[in-house]
């Protein structure tokens, strides 16, 4: 389990993961940039350098692990899904689309992200381990969310990491409660 830099680890793990994959795949000689943006940086990007940006667009909870009970008292971690908007900024179509389709195909290969991608900044044991897989928006909801972020719609797909755990801050351990007594006394009124 990781600590508050657990979501930063994730993204910037996967945009050094493209970086050095790209360095020895067959399109190394279009040149291109991984990089991980804020809302800020999104808005500045423009096409004339070949960049490939990922944008964390949204942070939901993980259903699945949701207020899991732990036997020992101990806090659980909390377990965050991150939706990730991939987005290739080139100066060309072909550039756009060869790169496009080289970054789809390498995260598709790469279903599991585990400390050799995530790395250890962020504390993660051996046994974490980040899921990865497209996310499928509708039209409309993609529409949307290029509406907010203001650039013309540039080719873009989604990603979803799953089980991303952030540790809480303390080992306080809370004894489950085993017995409780109620009692009462005197009448009811007007009974």
């Amino acid at each position: 389990m990781a600590g508050l830099s657990a979501i930063h680890a994730v993204t910037s793990g996967l945009a050094q993961y493209l970086t050095r994959a790209h360095q020895i795949s067959p399109i190394k000689a279009t040149n291109c940039l991984f990089t991980t943006v804020s809302t800020g940086e999104f808005k500045k990007l423009d096409g004339n350098d070949t960049t490939c940006s990922l944008f964390l667009y949204r942070v939901s909870p993980n259903g699945l692990t949701r207020n899991p009970v732990t036997a020992d008292g101990r806090r659980p971690p909390l377990t965050l899904n991150l939706h990730l908007l991939l987005t290739v900024w080139a100066d060309s179509t072909q550039k756009e689309q060869l790169v496009f389709a080289w970054v789809m195909r390498e995260l598709n290969r790469l279903a599991v992200l585990d400390r050799s991608v995530l790395g250890t900044a962020a504390a993660f044991e051996v046994a974490d381990l980040v899921q990865l897989s497209s996310e499928d928006l509708s039209m409309d909801d993609l529409s949307k969310l290029w509406q907010m972020l203001a650039p013309p719609y540039r080719l873009s797909g989604t990603f979803v990491a799953r089980n991303v755990r952030i540790d809480a801050d303390d080992d306080e351990v809370f004894p489950p409660a085993v017995a409780t007594r109620f009692g009462f006394s005197g009448e009811l009124e007007g009974a």
